[in-house]
């Protein structure tokens, strides 16, 4: 059985012709490449097809430029690319916009500006507001009020006024004209005449920082008083014409103003006109704006308080009660930041800035320190709303 076995297989073996697997195997890899390369080029035909008819397209509202992984360094020189967007978006609350001298509504003609106030006070107590504020009423022979905070009390420290007065830095002196003579009253007392020939109508007394000083008018020009001696001394050179001189509260420059309602300062033997004020031409000051009356001044005469007026108005045109404040090197209105109408400023001899605004029924006085800080804003007494504010002392 076996030997049949193998003689069948022997048999098997000679009838089959051997193979070549290598040939087989080359030949069914061709096949294959030749299939994938019919269905490639069927996809590629097919996606022409459809570019040319339109009817692929970027969907709306979608950028067009390339992916950022994929931009050229030509695409960045070109159009600098923008930096790759946040795993997470995080919503940006929209900024708040503070109002500024710049940012501030325009003013027409005369009006000063007001910004909104954006600081708190450090008191809002009338008794915490230092010094002394003098008041008056409108109108020919007022009454000369003053308000102490401190003690909360409201006096007439002089009836019917004979002249515009001038009230000394401690607020315990009153200074005026009367018949010629120029007379001071302290503290209530009698009065007692310093000089005569003296004269107030374009020279109001203003002292000096130091008490020690008025400045008169005394033979129609402007004149120095030694308040100790009763010496006057004429001021000369381009001073000679000014009117409404006012001292800084360090004594080390004078502001007046002139026969056309613009303001100089005159400081260390230099004399500078304020820019702006008084300029009739409308490219150099569009807002027509001038100043004939000068009322305070800063510690060093960077700025000055007055009433605003309009160009072509002069000093017996306008009022006397500052109604803004001005910057001495640019001529710009500062814009104060305070609510309401502005209706009075003054600087102490220190340089704070008292601030009288009115909203509605209600005047509110803000007290501000020379670095700007908001030092009390409280309101008014009611008995004092028709008045006008005269001047701020220690």
């Amino acid at each position: 059985m076996t030997d049949r076995l193998r003689e069948a297989l022997r048999d098997l073996a000679d009838s089959v012709e051997p193979a070549d697997l290598y040939d087989r195997a080359v030949h069914r890899s061709r096949r294959i490449a030749r299939r994938e390369a019919t269905i490639g080029t069927g996809v590629a035909l097919a996606a022409i097809v459809l570019l040319a008819s339109g009817l692929w397209r970027l969907p709306e509202g979608k950028t067009k430029e390339p992916p950022y992984a994929l931009r050229s360094a030509a695409t960045a020189t070109t159009a600098p690319a923008s930096p790759r967007p946040p795993a997470t978006t995080h919503r940006v609350p929209a900024p708040t916009h503070r109002a500024s001298a710049s940012a501030a509504a325009k003013r027409h003609k005369n009006q000063p500006q007001v910004a909104p106030t954006t600081a708190s006070p450090r008191s809002r107590s009338l008794a915490d507001l230092p010094g002394h504020i003098f008041y008056q009423q409108a109108g020919a022979d007022p009454d000369v009020v003053r308000l102490s905070p401190g003690g909360g009390g409201v006096e007439t420290v002089l009836p019917k006024a004979p002249s515009p007065v001038g009230i000394s830095p401690d607020g315990h002196i009153i200074a005026y004209a009367e018949g010629g003579a120029l007379l001071v009253e302290h503290a209530g007392g009698p009065p007692e005449q310093l000089a005569t020939g003296v004269s107030t109508d374009d020279q109001p007394p203003a002292w000096s920082p130091d008490g020690d000083r008025l400045l008169v008018e005394s033979g129609s020009a402007p004149a120095v008083l030694e308040v100790g001696s009763g010496t006057l001394t004429p001021l000369a050179g381009p001073l000679a014409d000014g009117q409404h001189f006012r001292w800084s509260g360090d004594g080390s420059a004078l502001v007046y103003a002139t026969s056309f309602c613009s303001l100089k300062v005159a400081a260390g033997g230099s004399d500078t006109s304020v820019p702006v004020l008084g300029d009739r031409q409308p490219a150099d000051n569009p807002d027509g704006l001038a100043a004939c009356k000068p009322t305070s001044v800063d510690a060093t005469g960077g700025r000055v308080t007055v009433p605003l007026q309009s160009t072509g108005e002069t000093g017996a045109d306008g009022p006397d009660t500052a109604d803004a404040v001005v910057d001495t090197a640019t001529g710009q209105v500062v814009a104060l930041p305070v609510t309401g109408s502005v209706v009075g400023t003054s600087f102490d001899p220190a340089g704070r800035l008292l601030v009288r605004s009115r909203h509605g029924d209600v005047t509110t006085l803000s007290l501000f320190a020379p670095d700007g800080k908001l030092l009390v804003q409280a309101t008014e007494p009611a008995r004092l709303r028709g008045l006008d504010l005269l001047a701020y002392t220690r």
